[in-house]
């Protein structure tokens, strides 16, 4: 990401394009994630993860050959994009209702946590990588590397036995059945009320976050010159503070106060970007990229522990969809929001009105009570 959103940005100069680059990234997980919900609860998950991988690793190969043999082409590099994370929305429902086939209920804080911190840990050695690997050597590097990585996902998902993926019934494939069962995921969600708080109330929070997050490389542009490496540091501490923050959460009873937790972590995440917008110190802006990243982590891990320890395994793709699209459903106003408001405001304006936001949506959550029941019911 840190290669692609270089390319773009450094090519264009601007925060529209990156919004639309952005765009990519979230609406088809929007527009597809309740449908791969159903699907991740009707297929063998395993199988779904790994062809997921092969079409994403396609997808970036084949944008890495047409950036070295054809150039810059924005409408390319967006189209690819979207076919990729149309792939990534069919991957992140199977491959959070696996976990609970691979490990003790007992256990599931540690398991997200270390697959958050994995994720974490790699995002931010890849991200200053990425960010190194522009300046010396270009970003078409970063695009073939994350190719293959795609491929080297694929490798180790096959190692998984194959009916651990399986969802344990019968699979239909009737029209009718299949509205039927993404009915019972959100009808699901409606009946539990301290879920349905967790899920969508982070919608007016992740439209704030939205507005200023995908933006970073705006942000380094702006408070520290047009280097791509010190961009690639800023996303580095991002997703070092994201590995942090979920290997906490199995060091503490966070299933039984979930609620309360990720309500303290949204009001931290706010403080965070308000820091952001007043730094002009690059130690004191890492130092904020991190907090926000441990936030982040911790919460996150978090509410998916306590979503698959209590909710049903054949049910589990769809209410994971369920929630994901109530909070996500957000995020594309916000996008464009942060676009069109950073062009005409500036980045830091934004970046401080967008965490205190955040840090009063955290206060309003906490105040109601099937929020802090969340975990607890």
């Amino acid at each position: 990401m840190v290669s692609v959103n270089w390319i773009v940005y450094h090519y264009t100069h601007s925060a529209i394009d990156i919004t639309l680059l952005g765009l990519t990234g979230i609406g088809p997980g929007i527009a597809l994630g309740l449908i791969a919900g159903v699907v991740a609860d009707r297929y063998n998950r395993r199988s779904l993860m790994v062809t997921a991988d092969l079409a994403r690793m396609a997808g970036m190969g084949t944008l890495t050959v047409a950036f070295l043999l054809v150039g810059f082409s924005l409408p390319l590099i967006l189209a690819t994009m979207l076919l990729v994370n149309c792939f990534s929305a069919l991957f992140t429902p199977a491959s959070q209702a696996i976990v609970p086939r691979l490990v003790s209920k007992e256990s599931l804080e540690d398991a997200n946590g270390l697959l958050q911190s994995a994720s974490g840990v790699a995002y931010s050695a890849g991200s200053a990588a990425g960010g190194v690997l522009v300046v010396f050597l270009g970003a078409a590097w970063g695009l073939g590397i994350n190719a293959l990585t795609y491929a080297l996902s694929a490798m180790f998902l096959l190692q998984i036995a194959g009916e651990l993926g399986r969802v344990g019934r019968g699979v239909t494939s009737a029209r009718p059945a299949f509205r039927k069962e993404l009915s019972e995921g959100m009808g699901y969600v409606f009946d539990h009320k301290s879920i349905f708080a967790a899920s969508f109330g982070y919608f007016p929070s992740n439209f704030l976050s939205a507005s200023v997050s995908p933006f970073f490389v705006v942000y380094a542009g702006a408070r520290f010159g047009g280097n791509a490496a010190v961009y690639g540091y800023l996303a580095a501490a991002l997703a070092a503070g994201t590995a942090v923050g979920a290997l906490l959460v199995g060091r503490v009873a966070a299933r039984q106060f979930a609620g309360v937790l990720m309500g303290v972590c949204l009001v931290t995440e706010g403080v965070c970007y308000v820091v952001l917008a007043l730094s002009h110190v690059l130690a004191l802006s890492l130092l904020a990229a991190v907090g926000d990243g441990l936030t982040i982590g911790f919460s996150n891990t978090i509410y998916y522990s306590t979503i698959q320890a209590t909710v049903p395994s054949d049910m589990l793709g769809r209410v994971v969809s369920v929630g994901d699209f109530g909070s996500f459903a957000a995020i594309p106003a916000g996008l464009v929001a942060g676009g069109l408001l950073i062009a005409s405001y500036g980045v830091g304006n934004v970046y401080l009105v967008a965490g205190i936001g955040i840090v009063a949506t955290g206060a309003v959550l906490l105040s109601l009570r099937d929020f802090r029941r969340f975990g607890r019911d």
